[in-house]
């Protein structure tokens, strides 16, 4: 057995054929079935089911490709360093989040001397898992509604990672300009005031996303989602400028500039719940503990300023819309 056979197996998993693997390789498919051949005889297993139409890993190829995975991209790091020098590689997945891509640039300007690079990959809750438990990434920050929560640990748990919740904070519904509900005045919502509402959400949110680690877990099925996109801007114009809303987490979602402050969504108990996906008893690098610190520092001191952030709604909503009884008091 050699790297070069791990990493030809990789580059199978992930493709699902060993035609499309060579191309990948720049190699040639008899090339390519022959390499994994000789890793499965090496390893005294067969690795891959083939079928009609590519392949699929076994049982046990499963268990092999966890490892492989974890090899090749330790090797890519040391020749990353061996290139570079002993230049340090903090790799991130995501859910995409304003909040955190603004805490993400504070965080590089206060450890700009120390030369770290980072790696930045938005990705639905599934994929942030998988590219953690594959060693793609050093840690993954999601967000999960909490029915999702139970069947989110059992997946967690079956994957030999680890979820730390960071945060847990309210679902928010931030209508657009031209809606019928900006300026409204109401202090919450409920879903069946979303009737006949279009929404515009990320394409691999929170929201979106529900419903990918379990079947049955809660989904948006009666949302009509007309515009899904992966850019901030995009939104921002687009609630700014149209009869279009958004459904997101309290500010761990926001900067949604110029729009109305968002209106809780009244869902129960239901929470959004913020945190990170890591290797299950491994030792996290001192780099990736430093980021996690920052973000756990950052999120307390945002807990001091939702209190005022609250007040200041609550005046704005009252300035526009003061029940009777209230107009003394302004």
């Amino acid at each position: 057995m050699d790297l070069k056979q791990l990493q030809y197996f990789v580059v199978c998993a992930q493709t699902g054929s060993f035609s499309d693997a060579a191309k990948v390789l720049y190699s040639t498919q008899p090339s390519v079935s022959k390499v994994v051949k000789a890793l499965e005889d090496a390893l005294g297993m067969q690795l891959f089911e083939r079928l009609p139409r590519g392949i699929r890993l076994t049982v046990q190829g499963q268990k092999v490709y966890r490892y492989a995975c974890r090899i090749t991209n330790e090797i890519d790091a040391l020749e990353n360093m061996a290139s570079h020098g002993m230049t340090k590689w903090i790799r991130v997945s995501l859910n995409p989040s304003s909040w955190f891509a603004n805490q993400f640039v504070d965080f590089y300007n206060e450890t700009y001397e120390k030369n770290y690079h980072f790696q930045l990959t938005t990705a639905g809750v599934r994929s942030v898992m998988d590219r953690v438990r594959d060693y793609v990434d050093d840690i993954g920050f999601v967000y999960i509604l909490s029915q999702q929560k139970e069947n989110f640990l059992h997946e967690i748990s079956r994957n030999k990672l680890q979820f730390v919740p960071m945060y847990e904070t309210d679902v928010v519904f931030y209508p657009g300009k031209e809606t019928e509900l900006y300026d409204s005045g109401k202090s919450k919502v409920e879903l069946k005031d979303l009737d006949g509402v279009r929404f515009i959400q990320n394409y691999q949110d929170e929201f979106f996303d529900i419903g990918s680690v379990h079947e049955e877990s809660f989904q948006w099925k009666d949302i009509d989602i007309s515009v899904l996109t992966n850019s901030d801007y995009i939104m921002e114009k687009m609630l700014k400028n149209s009869r279009i809303s958004n459904v997101s987490g309290s500010y761990l979602s926001e900067n949604k500039t110029g729009t109305t402050p968002g209106i809780p969504l009244d869902m129960g108990d239901s929470k959004v719940l913020f945190g990170y996906i890591v290797h299950k008893g491994e030792k996290i690098d001192e780099s990736v503990q430093e980021l996690i610190d920052f973000l756990v520092a950052r999120l307390h001191k945002s807990k001091t300023d939702l209190f005022h952030n609250a007040r200041e709604i609550f005046f704005f909503r009252m300035a526009h819309n003061p029940p009777r009884g209230l107009c003394a008091f302004f």
